[in-house]
């Protein structure tokens, strides 16, 4: 899920190199069990990433492996189960209606006075997690960590889950294992009820680490790991099911590697039962720099498992097909995160020199969207691993999901799109292919653009995703034969994403992922999201109102009306053309580990699965142990540190758009 770019961020960047810098050069002995140097038989499930963890801090990070990670190590007060489903994480179980539930304002209860059904949630939490450092997880930590996120003078700055506080007002301890949060609508500051608190993805942090820290440090400065002052020998204090090593910095600075220990006194095996206990011993997320070597690090019994783009994926799987490699199973289908791609129309008409406001018109929108053939993106750019993209909540999420029918579905046709530019005057009045804008056409109508404004737009792709150079470059062939002019751009993603988060650009490619409730998808879309999680500056009355509704409604019933209302809406404005729901390609070996189990069936065991507590953690099981030595030494030098504050600086433009903005900084989701 991407996290929107904030201006805010850019205040952080000579603090966050000065905070990189600040790091202890000293070496730390180790108090982890599992870490500690020794030769010992021990279990590793080693995963392959073709991009590297951007940050060790979940208010900074922003790729599929920063999230992966996060997960691992942090919990938060809900998740999803093999079936998608919220379930029990850090809130009592066994079902989540034991944990949270909308406080009934029909009881006589002193805090519903006044407040609308679903404005209180309560989350009555587990007794028994600890933090890594042994110190009891309760109430107090909760209630810092929403105030982290929601207090009116953070709210800005803490922009990484502004998609869950943004109508969170406060949460109030009832006592050491319940807490209660109250929501409102921030812009009028009445009580409003928020639907989607049931699942609330934010890691949950220490605060007895964290509590005197500035916010705005927090937010923008902090490496994500503590000092040995700070945390002797832990570098992260969470309650999730792994832990990090005292080496953990070291080798998240050297970017080969991470490696992280299980939590022997993870609680799930307390609250959940015997079934929760993790069967191995450590997991090394490894990076690698090209799909090449991590096709024969998998066959190499090097790592276990990875995700693959589909180039090299179609390759592993034709060779298990044919019998040319052994003991490699292979999985495809629909990315539980939901994420895909997505042509971008800037809605800022005073977007800068050099671009044509002209996009404004939804006409010129929709006309494009008809000459954008989608099934040859997905057949030519995505070998076949993507569906095409309609409106933006995929089909895999199918209860929220809306399809559009037959008379509202934007379908490839060239000669309704040219037919529907000639019907609003936008003609090619000098023959020379590309079409202008008359007198009767609404961009001029609408005092947009003048008169004899051609009709040619640029569009800004990635330097390191050439797989969006190929789209554009068929886009523009496309375009111009309905006589519409594209001017590709490539840049840097630092280039991109300022432009993208300034509003100064004509069209660009990107790419969106979400949560499974609808909340996240359809708040960066919203008018309160601008100038923080929107990259286009939308803005429509209509969708507001039906997004304002779709939170408070507490019926999901009517609530899927006013989310199947979002969908329509922003379908017909096309201020997206949404390209393509891509899927997840995955191989492992099945000789290394069993209890893989089916993904299909059971999708939220993916190893996309980034909301912590994920199911596959407590079923996979190592066919062998191998002999293993392991070193503690937490030490940075000089030098490294300096390296790394240079590509702190570099890192931070991109870091600023984020969880929610998944893929690679360096490296393409589709990893051509």
């Amino acid at each position: 899920m991407r996290k929107g770019i904030n201006r805010f961020l850019f205040v952080g960047l000579i603090a966050l190199c000065a905070s990189v810098l600040a790091v202890p050069i000293g070496g730390v002995t180790s108090i982890v069990t599992q870490a500690s140097a020794a030769t010992t038989p021990v279990s590793t499930l080693t995963i392959g990433y073709m991009q590297s963890i951007d940050s060790l801090n979940p208010y900074v990070g922003l790729n599929d492996a920063s999230y992966v990670f996060y997960g691992m190590v942090y919990d938060a007060l809900d998740v999803i189960d093999n079936q998608m489903n919220a379930t029990p994480d850090l809130v009592k179980g066994p079902t989540l209606a034991d944990g949270v539930w909308a406080v009934p304002n029909n009881t006589g209860d002193p805090d519903m006075v006044g407040m609308p059904y679903g404005s209180v949630w309560q989350y009555n939490l587990t007794h028994d997690a600890y933090w890594s450092d042994g110190e009891p997880f309760t109430a107090d930590d909760v209630v810092w960590n929403i105030w982290l996120n929601a207090a009116p003078t953070h709210y800005k700055t803490m922009w990484a889950y502004q998609p869950y506080s943004y109508y969170m007002e406060q949460a109030k301890k009832i006592d050491d294992y319940t807490v209660r949060i109250y929501f409102w609508d921030r812009a009028t500051g009445e009580p409003k009820a928020a639907a989607y608190a049931y699942l609330l993805s934010i890691p949950m942090l220490p605060a007895h680490l964290l509590q005197n820290k500035d916010y705005s440090d927090i937010g923008m400065n902090w490496t994500g790991v503590f000092t040995q002052d700070e945390s002797p020998n832990m570098p992260i204090v969470g309650t999730g099911p792994w832990m990090g090593t005292p080496s953990l910095y070291s080798e998240w600075m050297a970017g080969d590697h991470i490696t992280l220990v299980k939590n022997p006194n993870y609680f799930w095996k307390v609250d959940k039962g015997l079934n929760y206990t993790i069967k191995f011993d450590r997991i090394v997320m490894k990076f690698f720099a090209d799909p090449t070597s991590m096709v024969l690090a998998l066959e190499n019994k090097e790592i276990d498992v990875a995700e693959f783009p589909p180039t090299a994926y179609q390759a592993i799987k034709n060779d298990v097909k044919d019998g040319k490699v052994q003991n490699i199973t292979t999985f495809d289908g629909p990315k539980i995160t939901q994420w895909w791609t997505e042509i971008d129309f800037c809605m800022n008409p005073n977007s800068g020199v050099g671009t044509n406001p002209s996009r404004l018109d939804p006409v010129i929108r929709q006309a494009l969207q008809m000459a954008t053939n989608k099934q040859y993106i997905v057949d030519n750019q995505y070998l076949g691993f993507a569906d095409p993209g309609t409106t933006i909540i995929p089909p895999i999420n199918s209860y929220w999901h809306y399809q559009p029918n037959a008379t509202e579905m934007f379908n490839y046709n060239l000669t309704a799109a040219a037919n529907l530019l000639t019907a609003n005057g936008y003609v090619d009045i000098d023959g020379d292919g590309i079409r202008e804008c008359t007198i009767s056409s609404p961009a001029v109508e609408r005092g947009l653009v003048p008169e004899k404004t051609k009709l040619i737009y640029n569009m800004e792709v990635r330097k390191e995703y050439p797989e969006e150079k190929l789209i554009a470059q068929y886009l523009q062939q496309e375009w111009a034969k309905i006589g519409v002019q594209l001017n590709i751009q490539v840049y840097e993603e630092v280039k991109l994403a300022t432009d993208a988060y300034s509003y100064k650009y004509d069209t660009l490619i990107w790419y969106w992922s979400a949560d499974v409730d609808p909340n996240y998808q359809l708040f960066v879309l919203s008018t309160q999201a601008i100038g923080g999680w929107s990259d286009n500056m939308y803005s429509n009355p209509l969708y507001d109102r039906n997004y304002s509704l779709s939170v408070s409604e507490m019926d999901k019933a009517q609530r899927r009306v006013y989310v199947d209302n979002c969908q329509k809406i922003f379908y017909d404005d096309s201020a997206y053309i949404v390209l393509a729901y891509a899927h997840q390609t995955y191989a492992w070996r099945n000789d290394t580990f069993t209890g893989w189990g089916n993904w299909t069936t059971d999708p939220g065991r993916s190893l996309d699965n980034f909301w912590m507590g994920n199911p596959i953690w407590f079923d996979l099981e190592p066919i062998t142990k191998t002999t293993h030595t392991t070193s503690t030494p937490w030490t940075l030098i000089a030098g490294g540190a300096i390296v790394a504050a240079v590509v702190v600086v570099a890192v931070v433009f991109l870091v600023m758009r984020g969880r929610k903005k998944e893929g690679s900084l360096k490296k393409s989701p589709l990893g051509e």
